[in-house]
């Protein structure tokens, strides 16, 4: 979301490498892991002799079409009759998403000499834009490009496979891979079966932040007096009125003990976060449904650096949760640095594991009461019959489901028509849906959370520029309506009783930044993602935001930031970038979307076993995650490492 200033150069794809001790099918590997790689294989292309009769001007040439993010630039190589090669030449989107489709769409245009191949599964936008591209390539080159666009589409195998493993894991982003991970360091044989062409899910497009518990002193930020005042509002919130006073006490007995020590580094407790939790997230969870992420959380920090991961330091707060214990990787953009970081956990273990790609479950196998595999089928046709005496489904939540969505809702004045979501591809909430027909319980399904800021474009954070939880927000009045460093709930809730439920982030010289993730400055001003001017009154006038009502809340801002007390509404944390003085001023429209779904699949927080609706436990199924209650964002890792730990062991910890 918003990591960096530095913009980097557009990131080719990454040199796959072998790492799984099986070569399933033949397959290539993709980012570490044995991988089945589905498209070309098995297909026969149609239509393609329709475009036997195309004539080109022999040579190379360069097309440009938008991704996701930016532009797709390819090269393409003509003879008098043919498509010759294709090579994608720069992009900006999401390198782990893209790279697939980089790899895949240029071989399935040539192979069918039509555009009209399919897009690769969970990256349709820079599939897309390689087609465009290449359509732009064909007409420069003498071709028609027109009647090349229903050229190509594959043909399905109908073929059946049967696979065997110890545990098959039902996705293979954050908690997939952590429990597939802890399952083969236990010594067993993992399938995972992932509906996309990549492994990472939502991970991917995340701000890539993880709670690091047991930071050591020098990784954490001062505690300033500030943060000691958030401390005494949550010792004194609502949340700590309905929890156990003993509980609310010992927790009073850690913080007292902090002081009293001297220390000057940042307080924090699994105690503490559980009751921060309570306090700032949700419909009023109690605090005993954050202590078990707690717990997993501070296993994992401590599982990851025994490993070698390298955390970003000192930890820093997050859009929508003040308290700054949030860490990241070194490397990667978002999330991408923790599946580099399972790539080199793989590589040195030499584990059993296979991911099979664009293969997404439909159906759980079930034998005497007892969930023995998974049915799924891959994108190429080919059905799948995975056996296993352990299925872990970590399917993620379902924020890419409207339809879901409203039928659970118990919160938001959703809007009619299409809901917007900041999910990639595929979170639909599908396990959720298999696990219901077996009888599963779910829990908790109308914790909903939005994300407030993105880019109305895209809906994706990584295109809003600003400083998070700390720039001034205001509507298409030009007046703030929120204090900026609440929580996501509140946030949204402030937002969407606006006009068109729009706002924009403003900053200026020294607090305006481009994250990694986003397109550069010039993109985004261009595609009206971003304005840009040397006077707040202009850039009111590129907002449509009238000019001195705007001017006037800036100062006015401004002076609750000096002061270092918001008299509007309540803010108390302000910085040297919360200012807006230094010209040139920014603004970056954004509007809410939904982010993350917190009920899920009722299931066991000691043994993850999925239970039905009398309590009892499903035989043979397990879930971890956001699939499951309670679970969501980057911390989904911890619950999948302490599943695969739980369920084959302590050998999971060696």
């Amino acid at each position: 979301m918003e990591e960096s200033s530095s913009m980097p150069q557009p990131e080719r794809p990454r040199t796959p490498r072998a790492m799984s001790r099986r070569a399933f099918l033949g397959a290539a590997t993709v980012a570490g892991v044995g991988v089945a790689v589905f498209g070309l294989t098995g297909c026969a292309p149609k239509g393609s002799d329709a475009a036997s009769g195309a004539t080109y001007r022999p040579g190379t040439y360069t097309g440009t079409a938008d991704g996701k993010f930016d532009g797709i630039t390819v090269e393409a190589d003509f003879s008098e009759d043919a498509i010759t090669a294709i090579r994608v030449v720069s992009h900006r989107d999401t390198a782990r998403i893209a790279a697939p489709a980089v790899e895949k769409m240029p071989e399935r245009i040539v192979a069918a000499q039509g555009l009209g191949v399919d897009t690769v599964t969970g990256a349709t936008l820079t599939s897309m834009g390689i087609v465009n591209a290449v359509a732009a390539c064909v007409d420069e080159a003498g071709g028609k490009s027109s009647k090349l666009k229903n050229v190509g589409a594959s043909q399905p195998t109908g073929e059946t496979k049967a696979l065997s493993a110890d545990a098959v894991v039902v996705g293979a982003g954050a908690s997939g891979m952590g429990a597939a991970i802890a399952a083969a360091q236990a010594g067993k044989r993992v399938v995972v079966l992932e509906k996309n062409s990549n492994i990472g899910g939502n991970c991917l497009v995340s701000g890539g932040y993880l709670e690091y518990l047991t930071a050591p002193d020098d990784a954490r930020p001062d505690m300033t007096p500030e943060l000691h005042r958030y401390v005494e509002d949550v010792l004194g919130s609502e949340a700590a009125a309905q929890t156990d006073p003993a509980f609310v006490e010992g927790v009073r007995a850690q913080y007292e003990e902090f002081k009293a020590s001297g220390k000057t580094k940042l307080f924090d407790s699994q105690e503490f976060y559980a009751l921060d939790f309570a306090a700032t997230t949700g419909e009023g969870l109690p605090v005993d449904a954050y202590l078990p992420s707690a717990r997993n959380i501070a296993a994992l920090n401590d599982w990851m650096t025994d490993l070698g991961f390298v955390w970003e330091t000192p930890t820093h707060l997050i859009t929508g949760y003040t308290y700054p214990r949030w860490s990241n990787p070194t490397v990667g953009t978002c999330g991408e640095g923790y599946f580099d970081f399972f790539d080199q956990v793989l590589d040195e273990g030499g584990f059993d594991v296979e991911v099979l790609l664009a293969t997404p479950a439909q159906e759980l196998v079930t034998e005497g009461g007892a969930v023995t595999g998974v049915r799924a089928l891959a994108e190429d046709g080919t059905a799948y019959e995975v056996s296993a005496p352990v299925v872990i489904l970590a399917s993620g939540g379902f924020s890419g489901n409207a339809d879901m969505l409203r039928e659970y809702n118990t919160t938001w004045p959703y809007p009619e028509g299409p809901l917007a979501t900041t999910n990639v591809n595929g979170h639909t909430g599908d396990g959720i849906a298999m696990a219901r027909e077996l009888g599963a319980a779910v829990a908790d399904m109308g914790n909903q959370m939005m994300f407030p800021f993105n880019d109305p474009i895209t809906f994706s954070a990584e295109n809003v520029s600003g400083t998070f939880a700390d720039c001034p927000i205001v509507n298409k009045q030009g007046k703030r309506f929120l204090d900026e460093t609440a929580d996501r709930f509140a946030m949204t809730a402030a937002l969407m009783e606006q006009e068109d439920s729009l706002c924009f982030m403003v900053s200026d010289a020294n607090s305006v930044y481009v994250t990694e993730a986003s397109p550069g400055e010039d993109t985004l001003l261009r595609r009206g993602q971003l304005f840009k001017a040397d006077t707040l009154e202009g850039l009111a006038e590129q907002m449509g935001v009238p000019a001195d009502a705007f001017a006037a809340e800036m100062e006015r801002y401004n002076g609750f930031c000096k002061a270092g007390q918001d008299e509007d509404f309540g803010r108390y944390f302000f910085d040297e970038l919360s200012p807006v003085k230094v010209p040139p001023f920014y603004a970056a429209p954004a509007t809410w979307a939904a982010h993350i779904t917190i009920g899920g699949l009722d299931a066991d927080d000691a043994t993850f076993a999925v239970r039905d609706e009398s309590g009892a436990a499903i035989s043979g199924l397990y879930a971890c995650g956001e699939v499951r209650n309670g679970i969501c964002g980057v911390g989904s890792i911890a619950d999948g490492v302490a599943a695969g730990k739980a369920i084959f062991g302590k050998q999971g910890t060696e």
